[in-house]
């Protein structure tokens, strides 16, 4: 008896004597662990441990025991929302933490040795199971990792799982599926499992508009196969009747707050709510949510509300029967407007017809589906563009582009573009003034008619400038007159409006400047206004800024711009 006590003591001697052999190489420190960090290649969630781990030691002492003890697998699995990067750091705090905890138990379950030789030796303590929680940095996620019994300890079972979980405070989320499960799982030991899992705050969706009608109207001519454009399609009218829904705001949804597996409760942010984008002529529905069309008319988005403008419908044409016209809003005229008579609206006006030797004036965009034949008494302008099938012998201004298909003995003045290239896409006659250029297929004629190109400046804007002008001096000479006569009560009304109509015409003059730099910075995006064309026939007059050049002969692909003071025909 006392023979096998002595070899016992040897055999646990030579057993400790080993592991502080080989301690230095079995791990490294917590504070080395990042330079000795490895994951599997096959999957950035799995940990791999050097073999000389305590890990890996507490696994061979449970083989002697149980040789069917499967191998120590560490996959963090269930927690797909994390990003490769949150993984690793959290495989690194892991590691540091489980480290500790097999290192301490290692440190119990390794059997005590005294120098006393007639001592008892001391075998393997019984310990029960532990199973050691690991919580997320983010305190969403809560892993259990067992390590096996020793000697005669208790193997793991529900009632320690969850003793383990109450001293990490891990109470929220708890897979009971698991809890129960996982003492009886052929895996149950140096297996990595999922035990809790929290959820995450969802803040609500904003509230957002959906309108049922189009913000930004484009009129842009289309050219079918033969290069003809179809001018009646270019209206483009957004009517509505009254009552009809324009937009509709969706109300925002409220947030769920998350909860931590500590059973902490995450904030969560409501949806902000949209408004109405509510402009004149519409109201709000009783709910709050809809806007509605409170009069007839057509829709209109000015840049941040929908308005609706009044539509005046003229089912024949504009003459005797009908009068001048002055509307606040849109005009359709289903004929023609006959000469002699004016057309006046702050709106978009449409002409399905001709427009004769008359005066036409549109706050927005100008539509004559047939055409413009004046006598050079026609006056045409347009705050917007202007479409038309023609122009012949008038006088059209417009704030941005003038489109049609031919313009014949004209003078047009455009702060925008001039595109005359669909159906003849002649230019022959007259002036036409372009701010930022001019298109066309032909330009001239063979009968060498006198045709004048002046591109750069601003033609309707001076235009317009040099009417106010003339209303600035009229408003002053009367002004001067009102002064000489005697107080009265209709002197002191009119001198005060007086006062007002200059100071807004004031202002706008000042505008007028600055639309100017604005222009001219644009024009140098585009490299300079140019004449671009088909053919240009002799007898035609190219002026770009204070350069004139005269054509001499018949020029095919002409391209006129202006290089360091010179035009060049290209």
């Amino acid at each position: 008896m006392k023979f096998l006590n002595l070899f016992l003591k040897k055999l646990v001697r030579k057993k400790q004597a080993d592991s502080k052999e080989e301690e230095p190489q079995d791990y490294l420190s917590p504070q080395d662990t990042e330079q000795t960090f490895e994951t599997s290649p096959s999957s950035p969630a799995s940990l791999e441990l050097s073999h000389e781990h305590p890990l890996y030691r507490l696994y061979d002492m449970r083989t002697e025991k149980s040789r069917n003890t499967p191998p120590p697998e560490i996959v963090m699995k269930g927690c797909e929302e994390l990003s490769e990067d949150q993984i690793r750091k959290e495989l690194m705090r892991f590691r540091i933490e489980m480290t500790k905890a097999a290192e301490f138990r290692l440190k119990d379950v390794t059997p005590k040795v005294t120098d006393d030789e007639d001592a008892e030796p001391h075998l393997e303590p019984s310990m029960d199971a532990q199973p050691f929680v690991y919580v997320s940095s983010d305190r969403m996620y809560a892993w259990v990792f067992v390590f096996p019994p020793t000697g005669m300890g208790k193997e793991v079972d529900r009632g320690l799982i969850f003793e383990a979980l109450e001293k990490k405070k891990v109470s929220y989320g708890v897979d009971e599926e698991l809890l129960e499960k996982l003492p009886e799982d052929y895996n149950r030991y140096f297996h990595l499992f999922l035990i809790a899992k929290g959820s995450r705050a969802a803040n609500g969706d904003n509230g957002y508009l959906v309108d049922y009608f189009l913000r930004h109207v484009e009129r842009l001519p289309e050219m079918d196969e033969f290069g003809n454009v179809d001018y009646t399609s270019l209206g483009a009218e957004q009517n509505v009747k009254k009552g009809d829904l324009i937009s509709e705001a969706i109300p925002p949804t409220e947030g769920i707050a998350g909860r931590t597996v500590l059973n902490q409760e995450l904030r969560c942010r409501n949806g902000k709510s949209v408004s109405l984008p509510k402009g004149k002529n519409t109201e709000v529905s009783e709910d709050g949510n809809k806007l509605i069309a409170s009069i007839d008319g057509r829709v209109e988005f000015s840049g941040r509300y929908f308005s609706v403008r009044p539509l005046l419908e003229i089912p024949g044409n504009v003459d005797y029967s009908t009068g001048n016209i002055n509307f606040i809003g849109d005009v359709l005229i289903h004929g023609d407007v006959c000469s002699g008579f004016s057309v006046r609206a702050m709106g978009d006006i449409k002409v399905c017809g001709v427009v004769e030797s008359c005066e036409i004036e549109a706050g927005g965009d100008l539509i004559v589906v047939k055409g413009i034949v004046g006598s050079m008494e026609t006056i045409v302008r347009s705050q917007h563009n202007i479409y038309s099938k023609y122009l012949v012998n008038s006088i059209v201004h417009a704030r941005q582009n003038v489109h049609t298909d031919s313009i014949r003995y004209s003078n047009v003045y455009s702060d925008g573009e001039v595109e005359v290239c669909s159906g003849r896409g002649l230019i022959v006659g007259g002036q036409i003034r372009s701010a930022q250029g001019v298109q066309a297929k032909i330009v001239g004629s063979v009968y060498e008619s006198p045709t004048s190109i002046i591109l750069g400046g601003q033609p309707y804007a001076s235009f317009e400038k040099e009417l106010l002008s003339r209303d600035i001096k009229e408003m002053k000479e009367e002004m001067e007159r009102l002064e000489r006569q005697p107080d009265s009560p209709y002197r002191s009304k009119r001198m005060s409006k007086l006062r007002l109509e200059l100071s807004v015409s004031g202002m706008k003059l000042n505008k007028f400047d600055r639309d100017k730099e604005r222009l001219e910075e644009k024009l140098e995006e585009k490299n300079g206004c140019r004449l671009k064309c088909g053919t240009a026939h002799p007898r035609v007059s190219i002026t770009i800024e204070d350069e004139t050049v005269i054509l001499d002969r018949t020029y095919n692909s002409c391209n006129a711009r202006l290089v360091d003071g010179e035009i060049f025909l290209i």
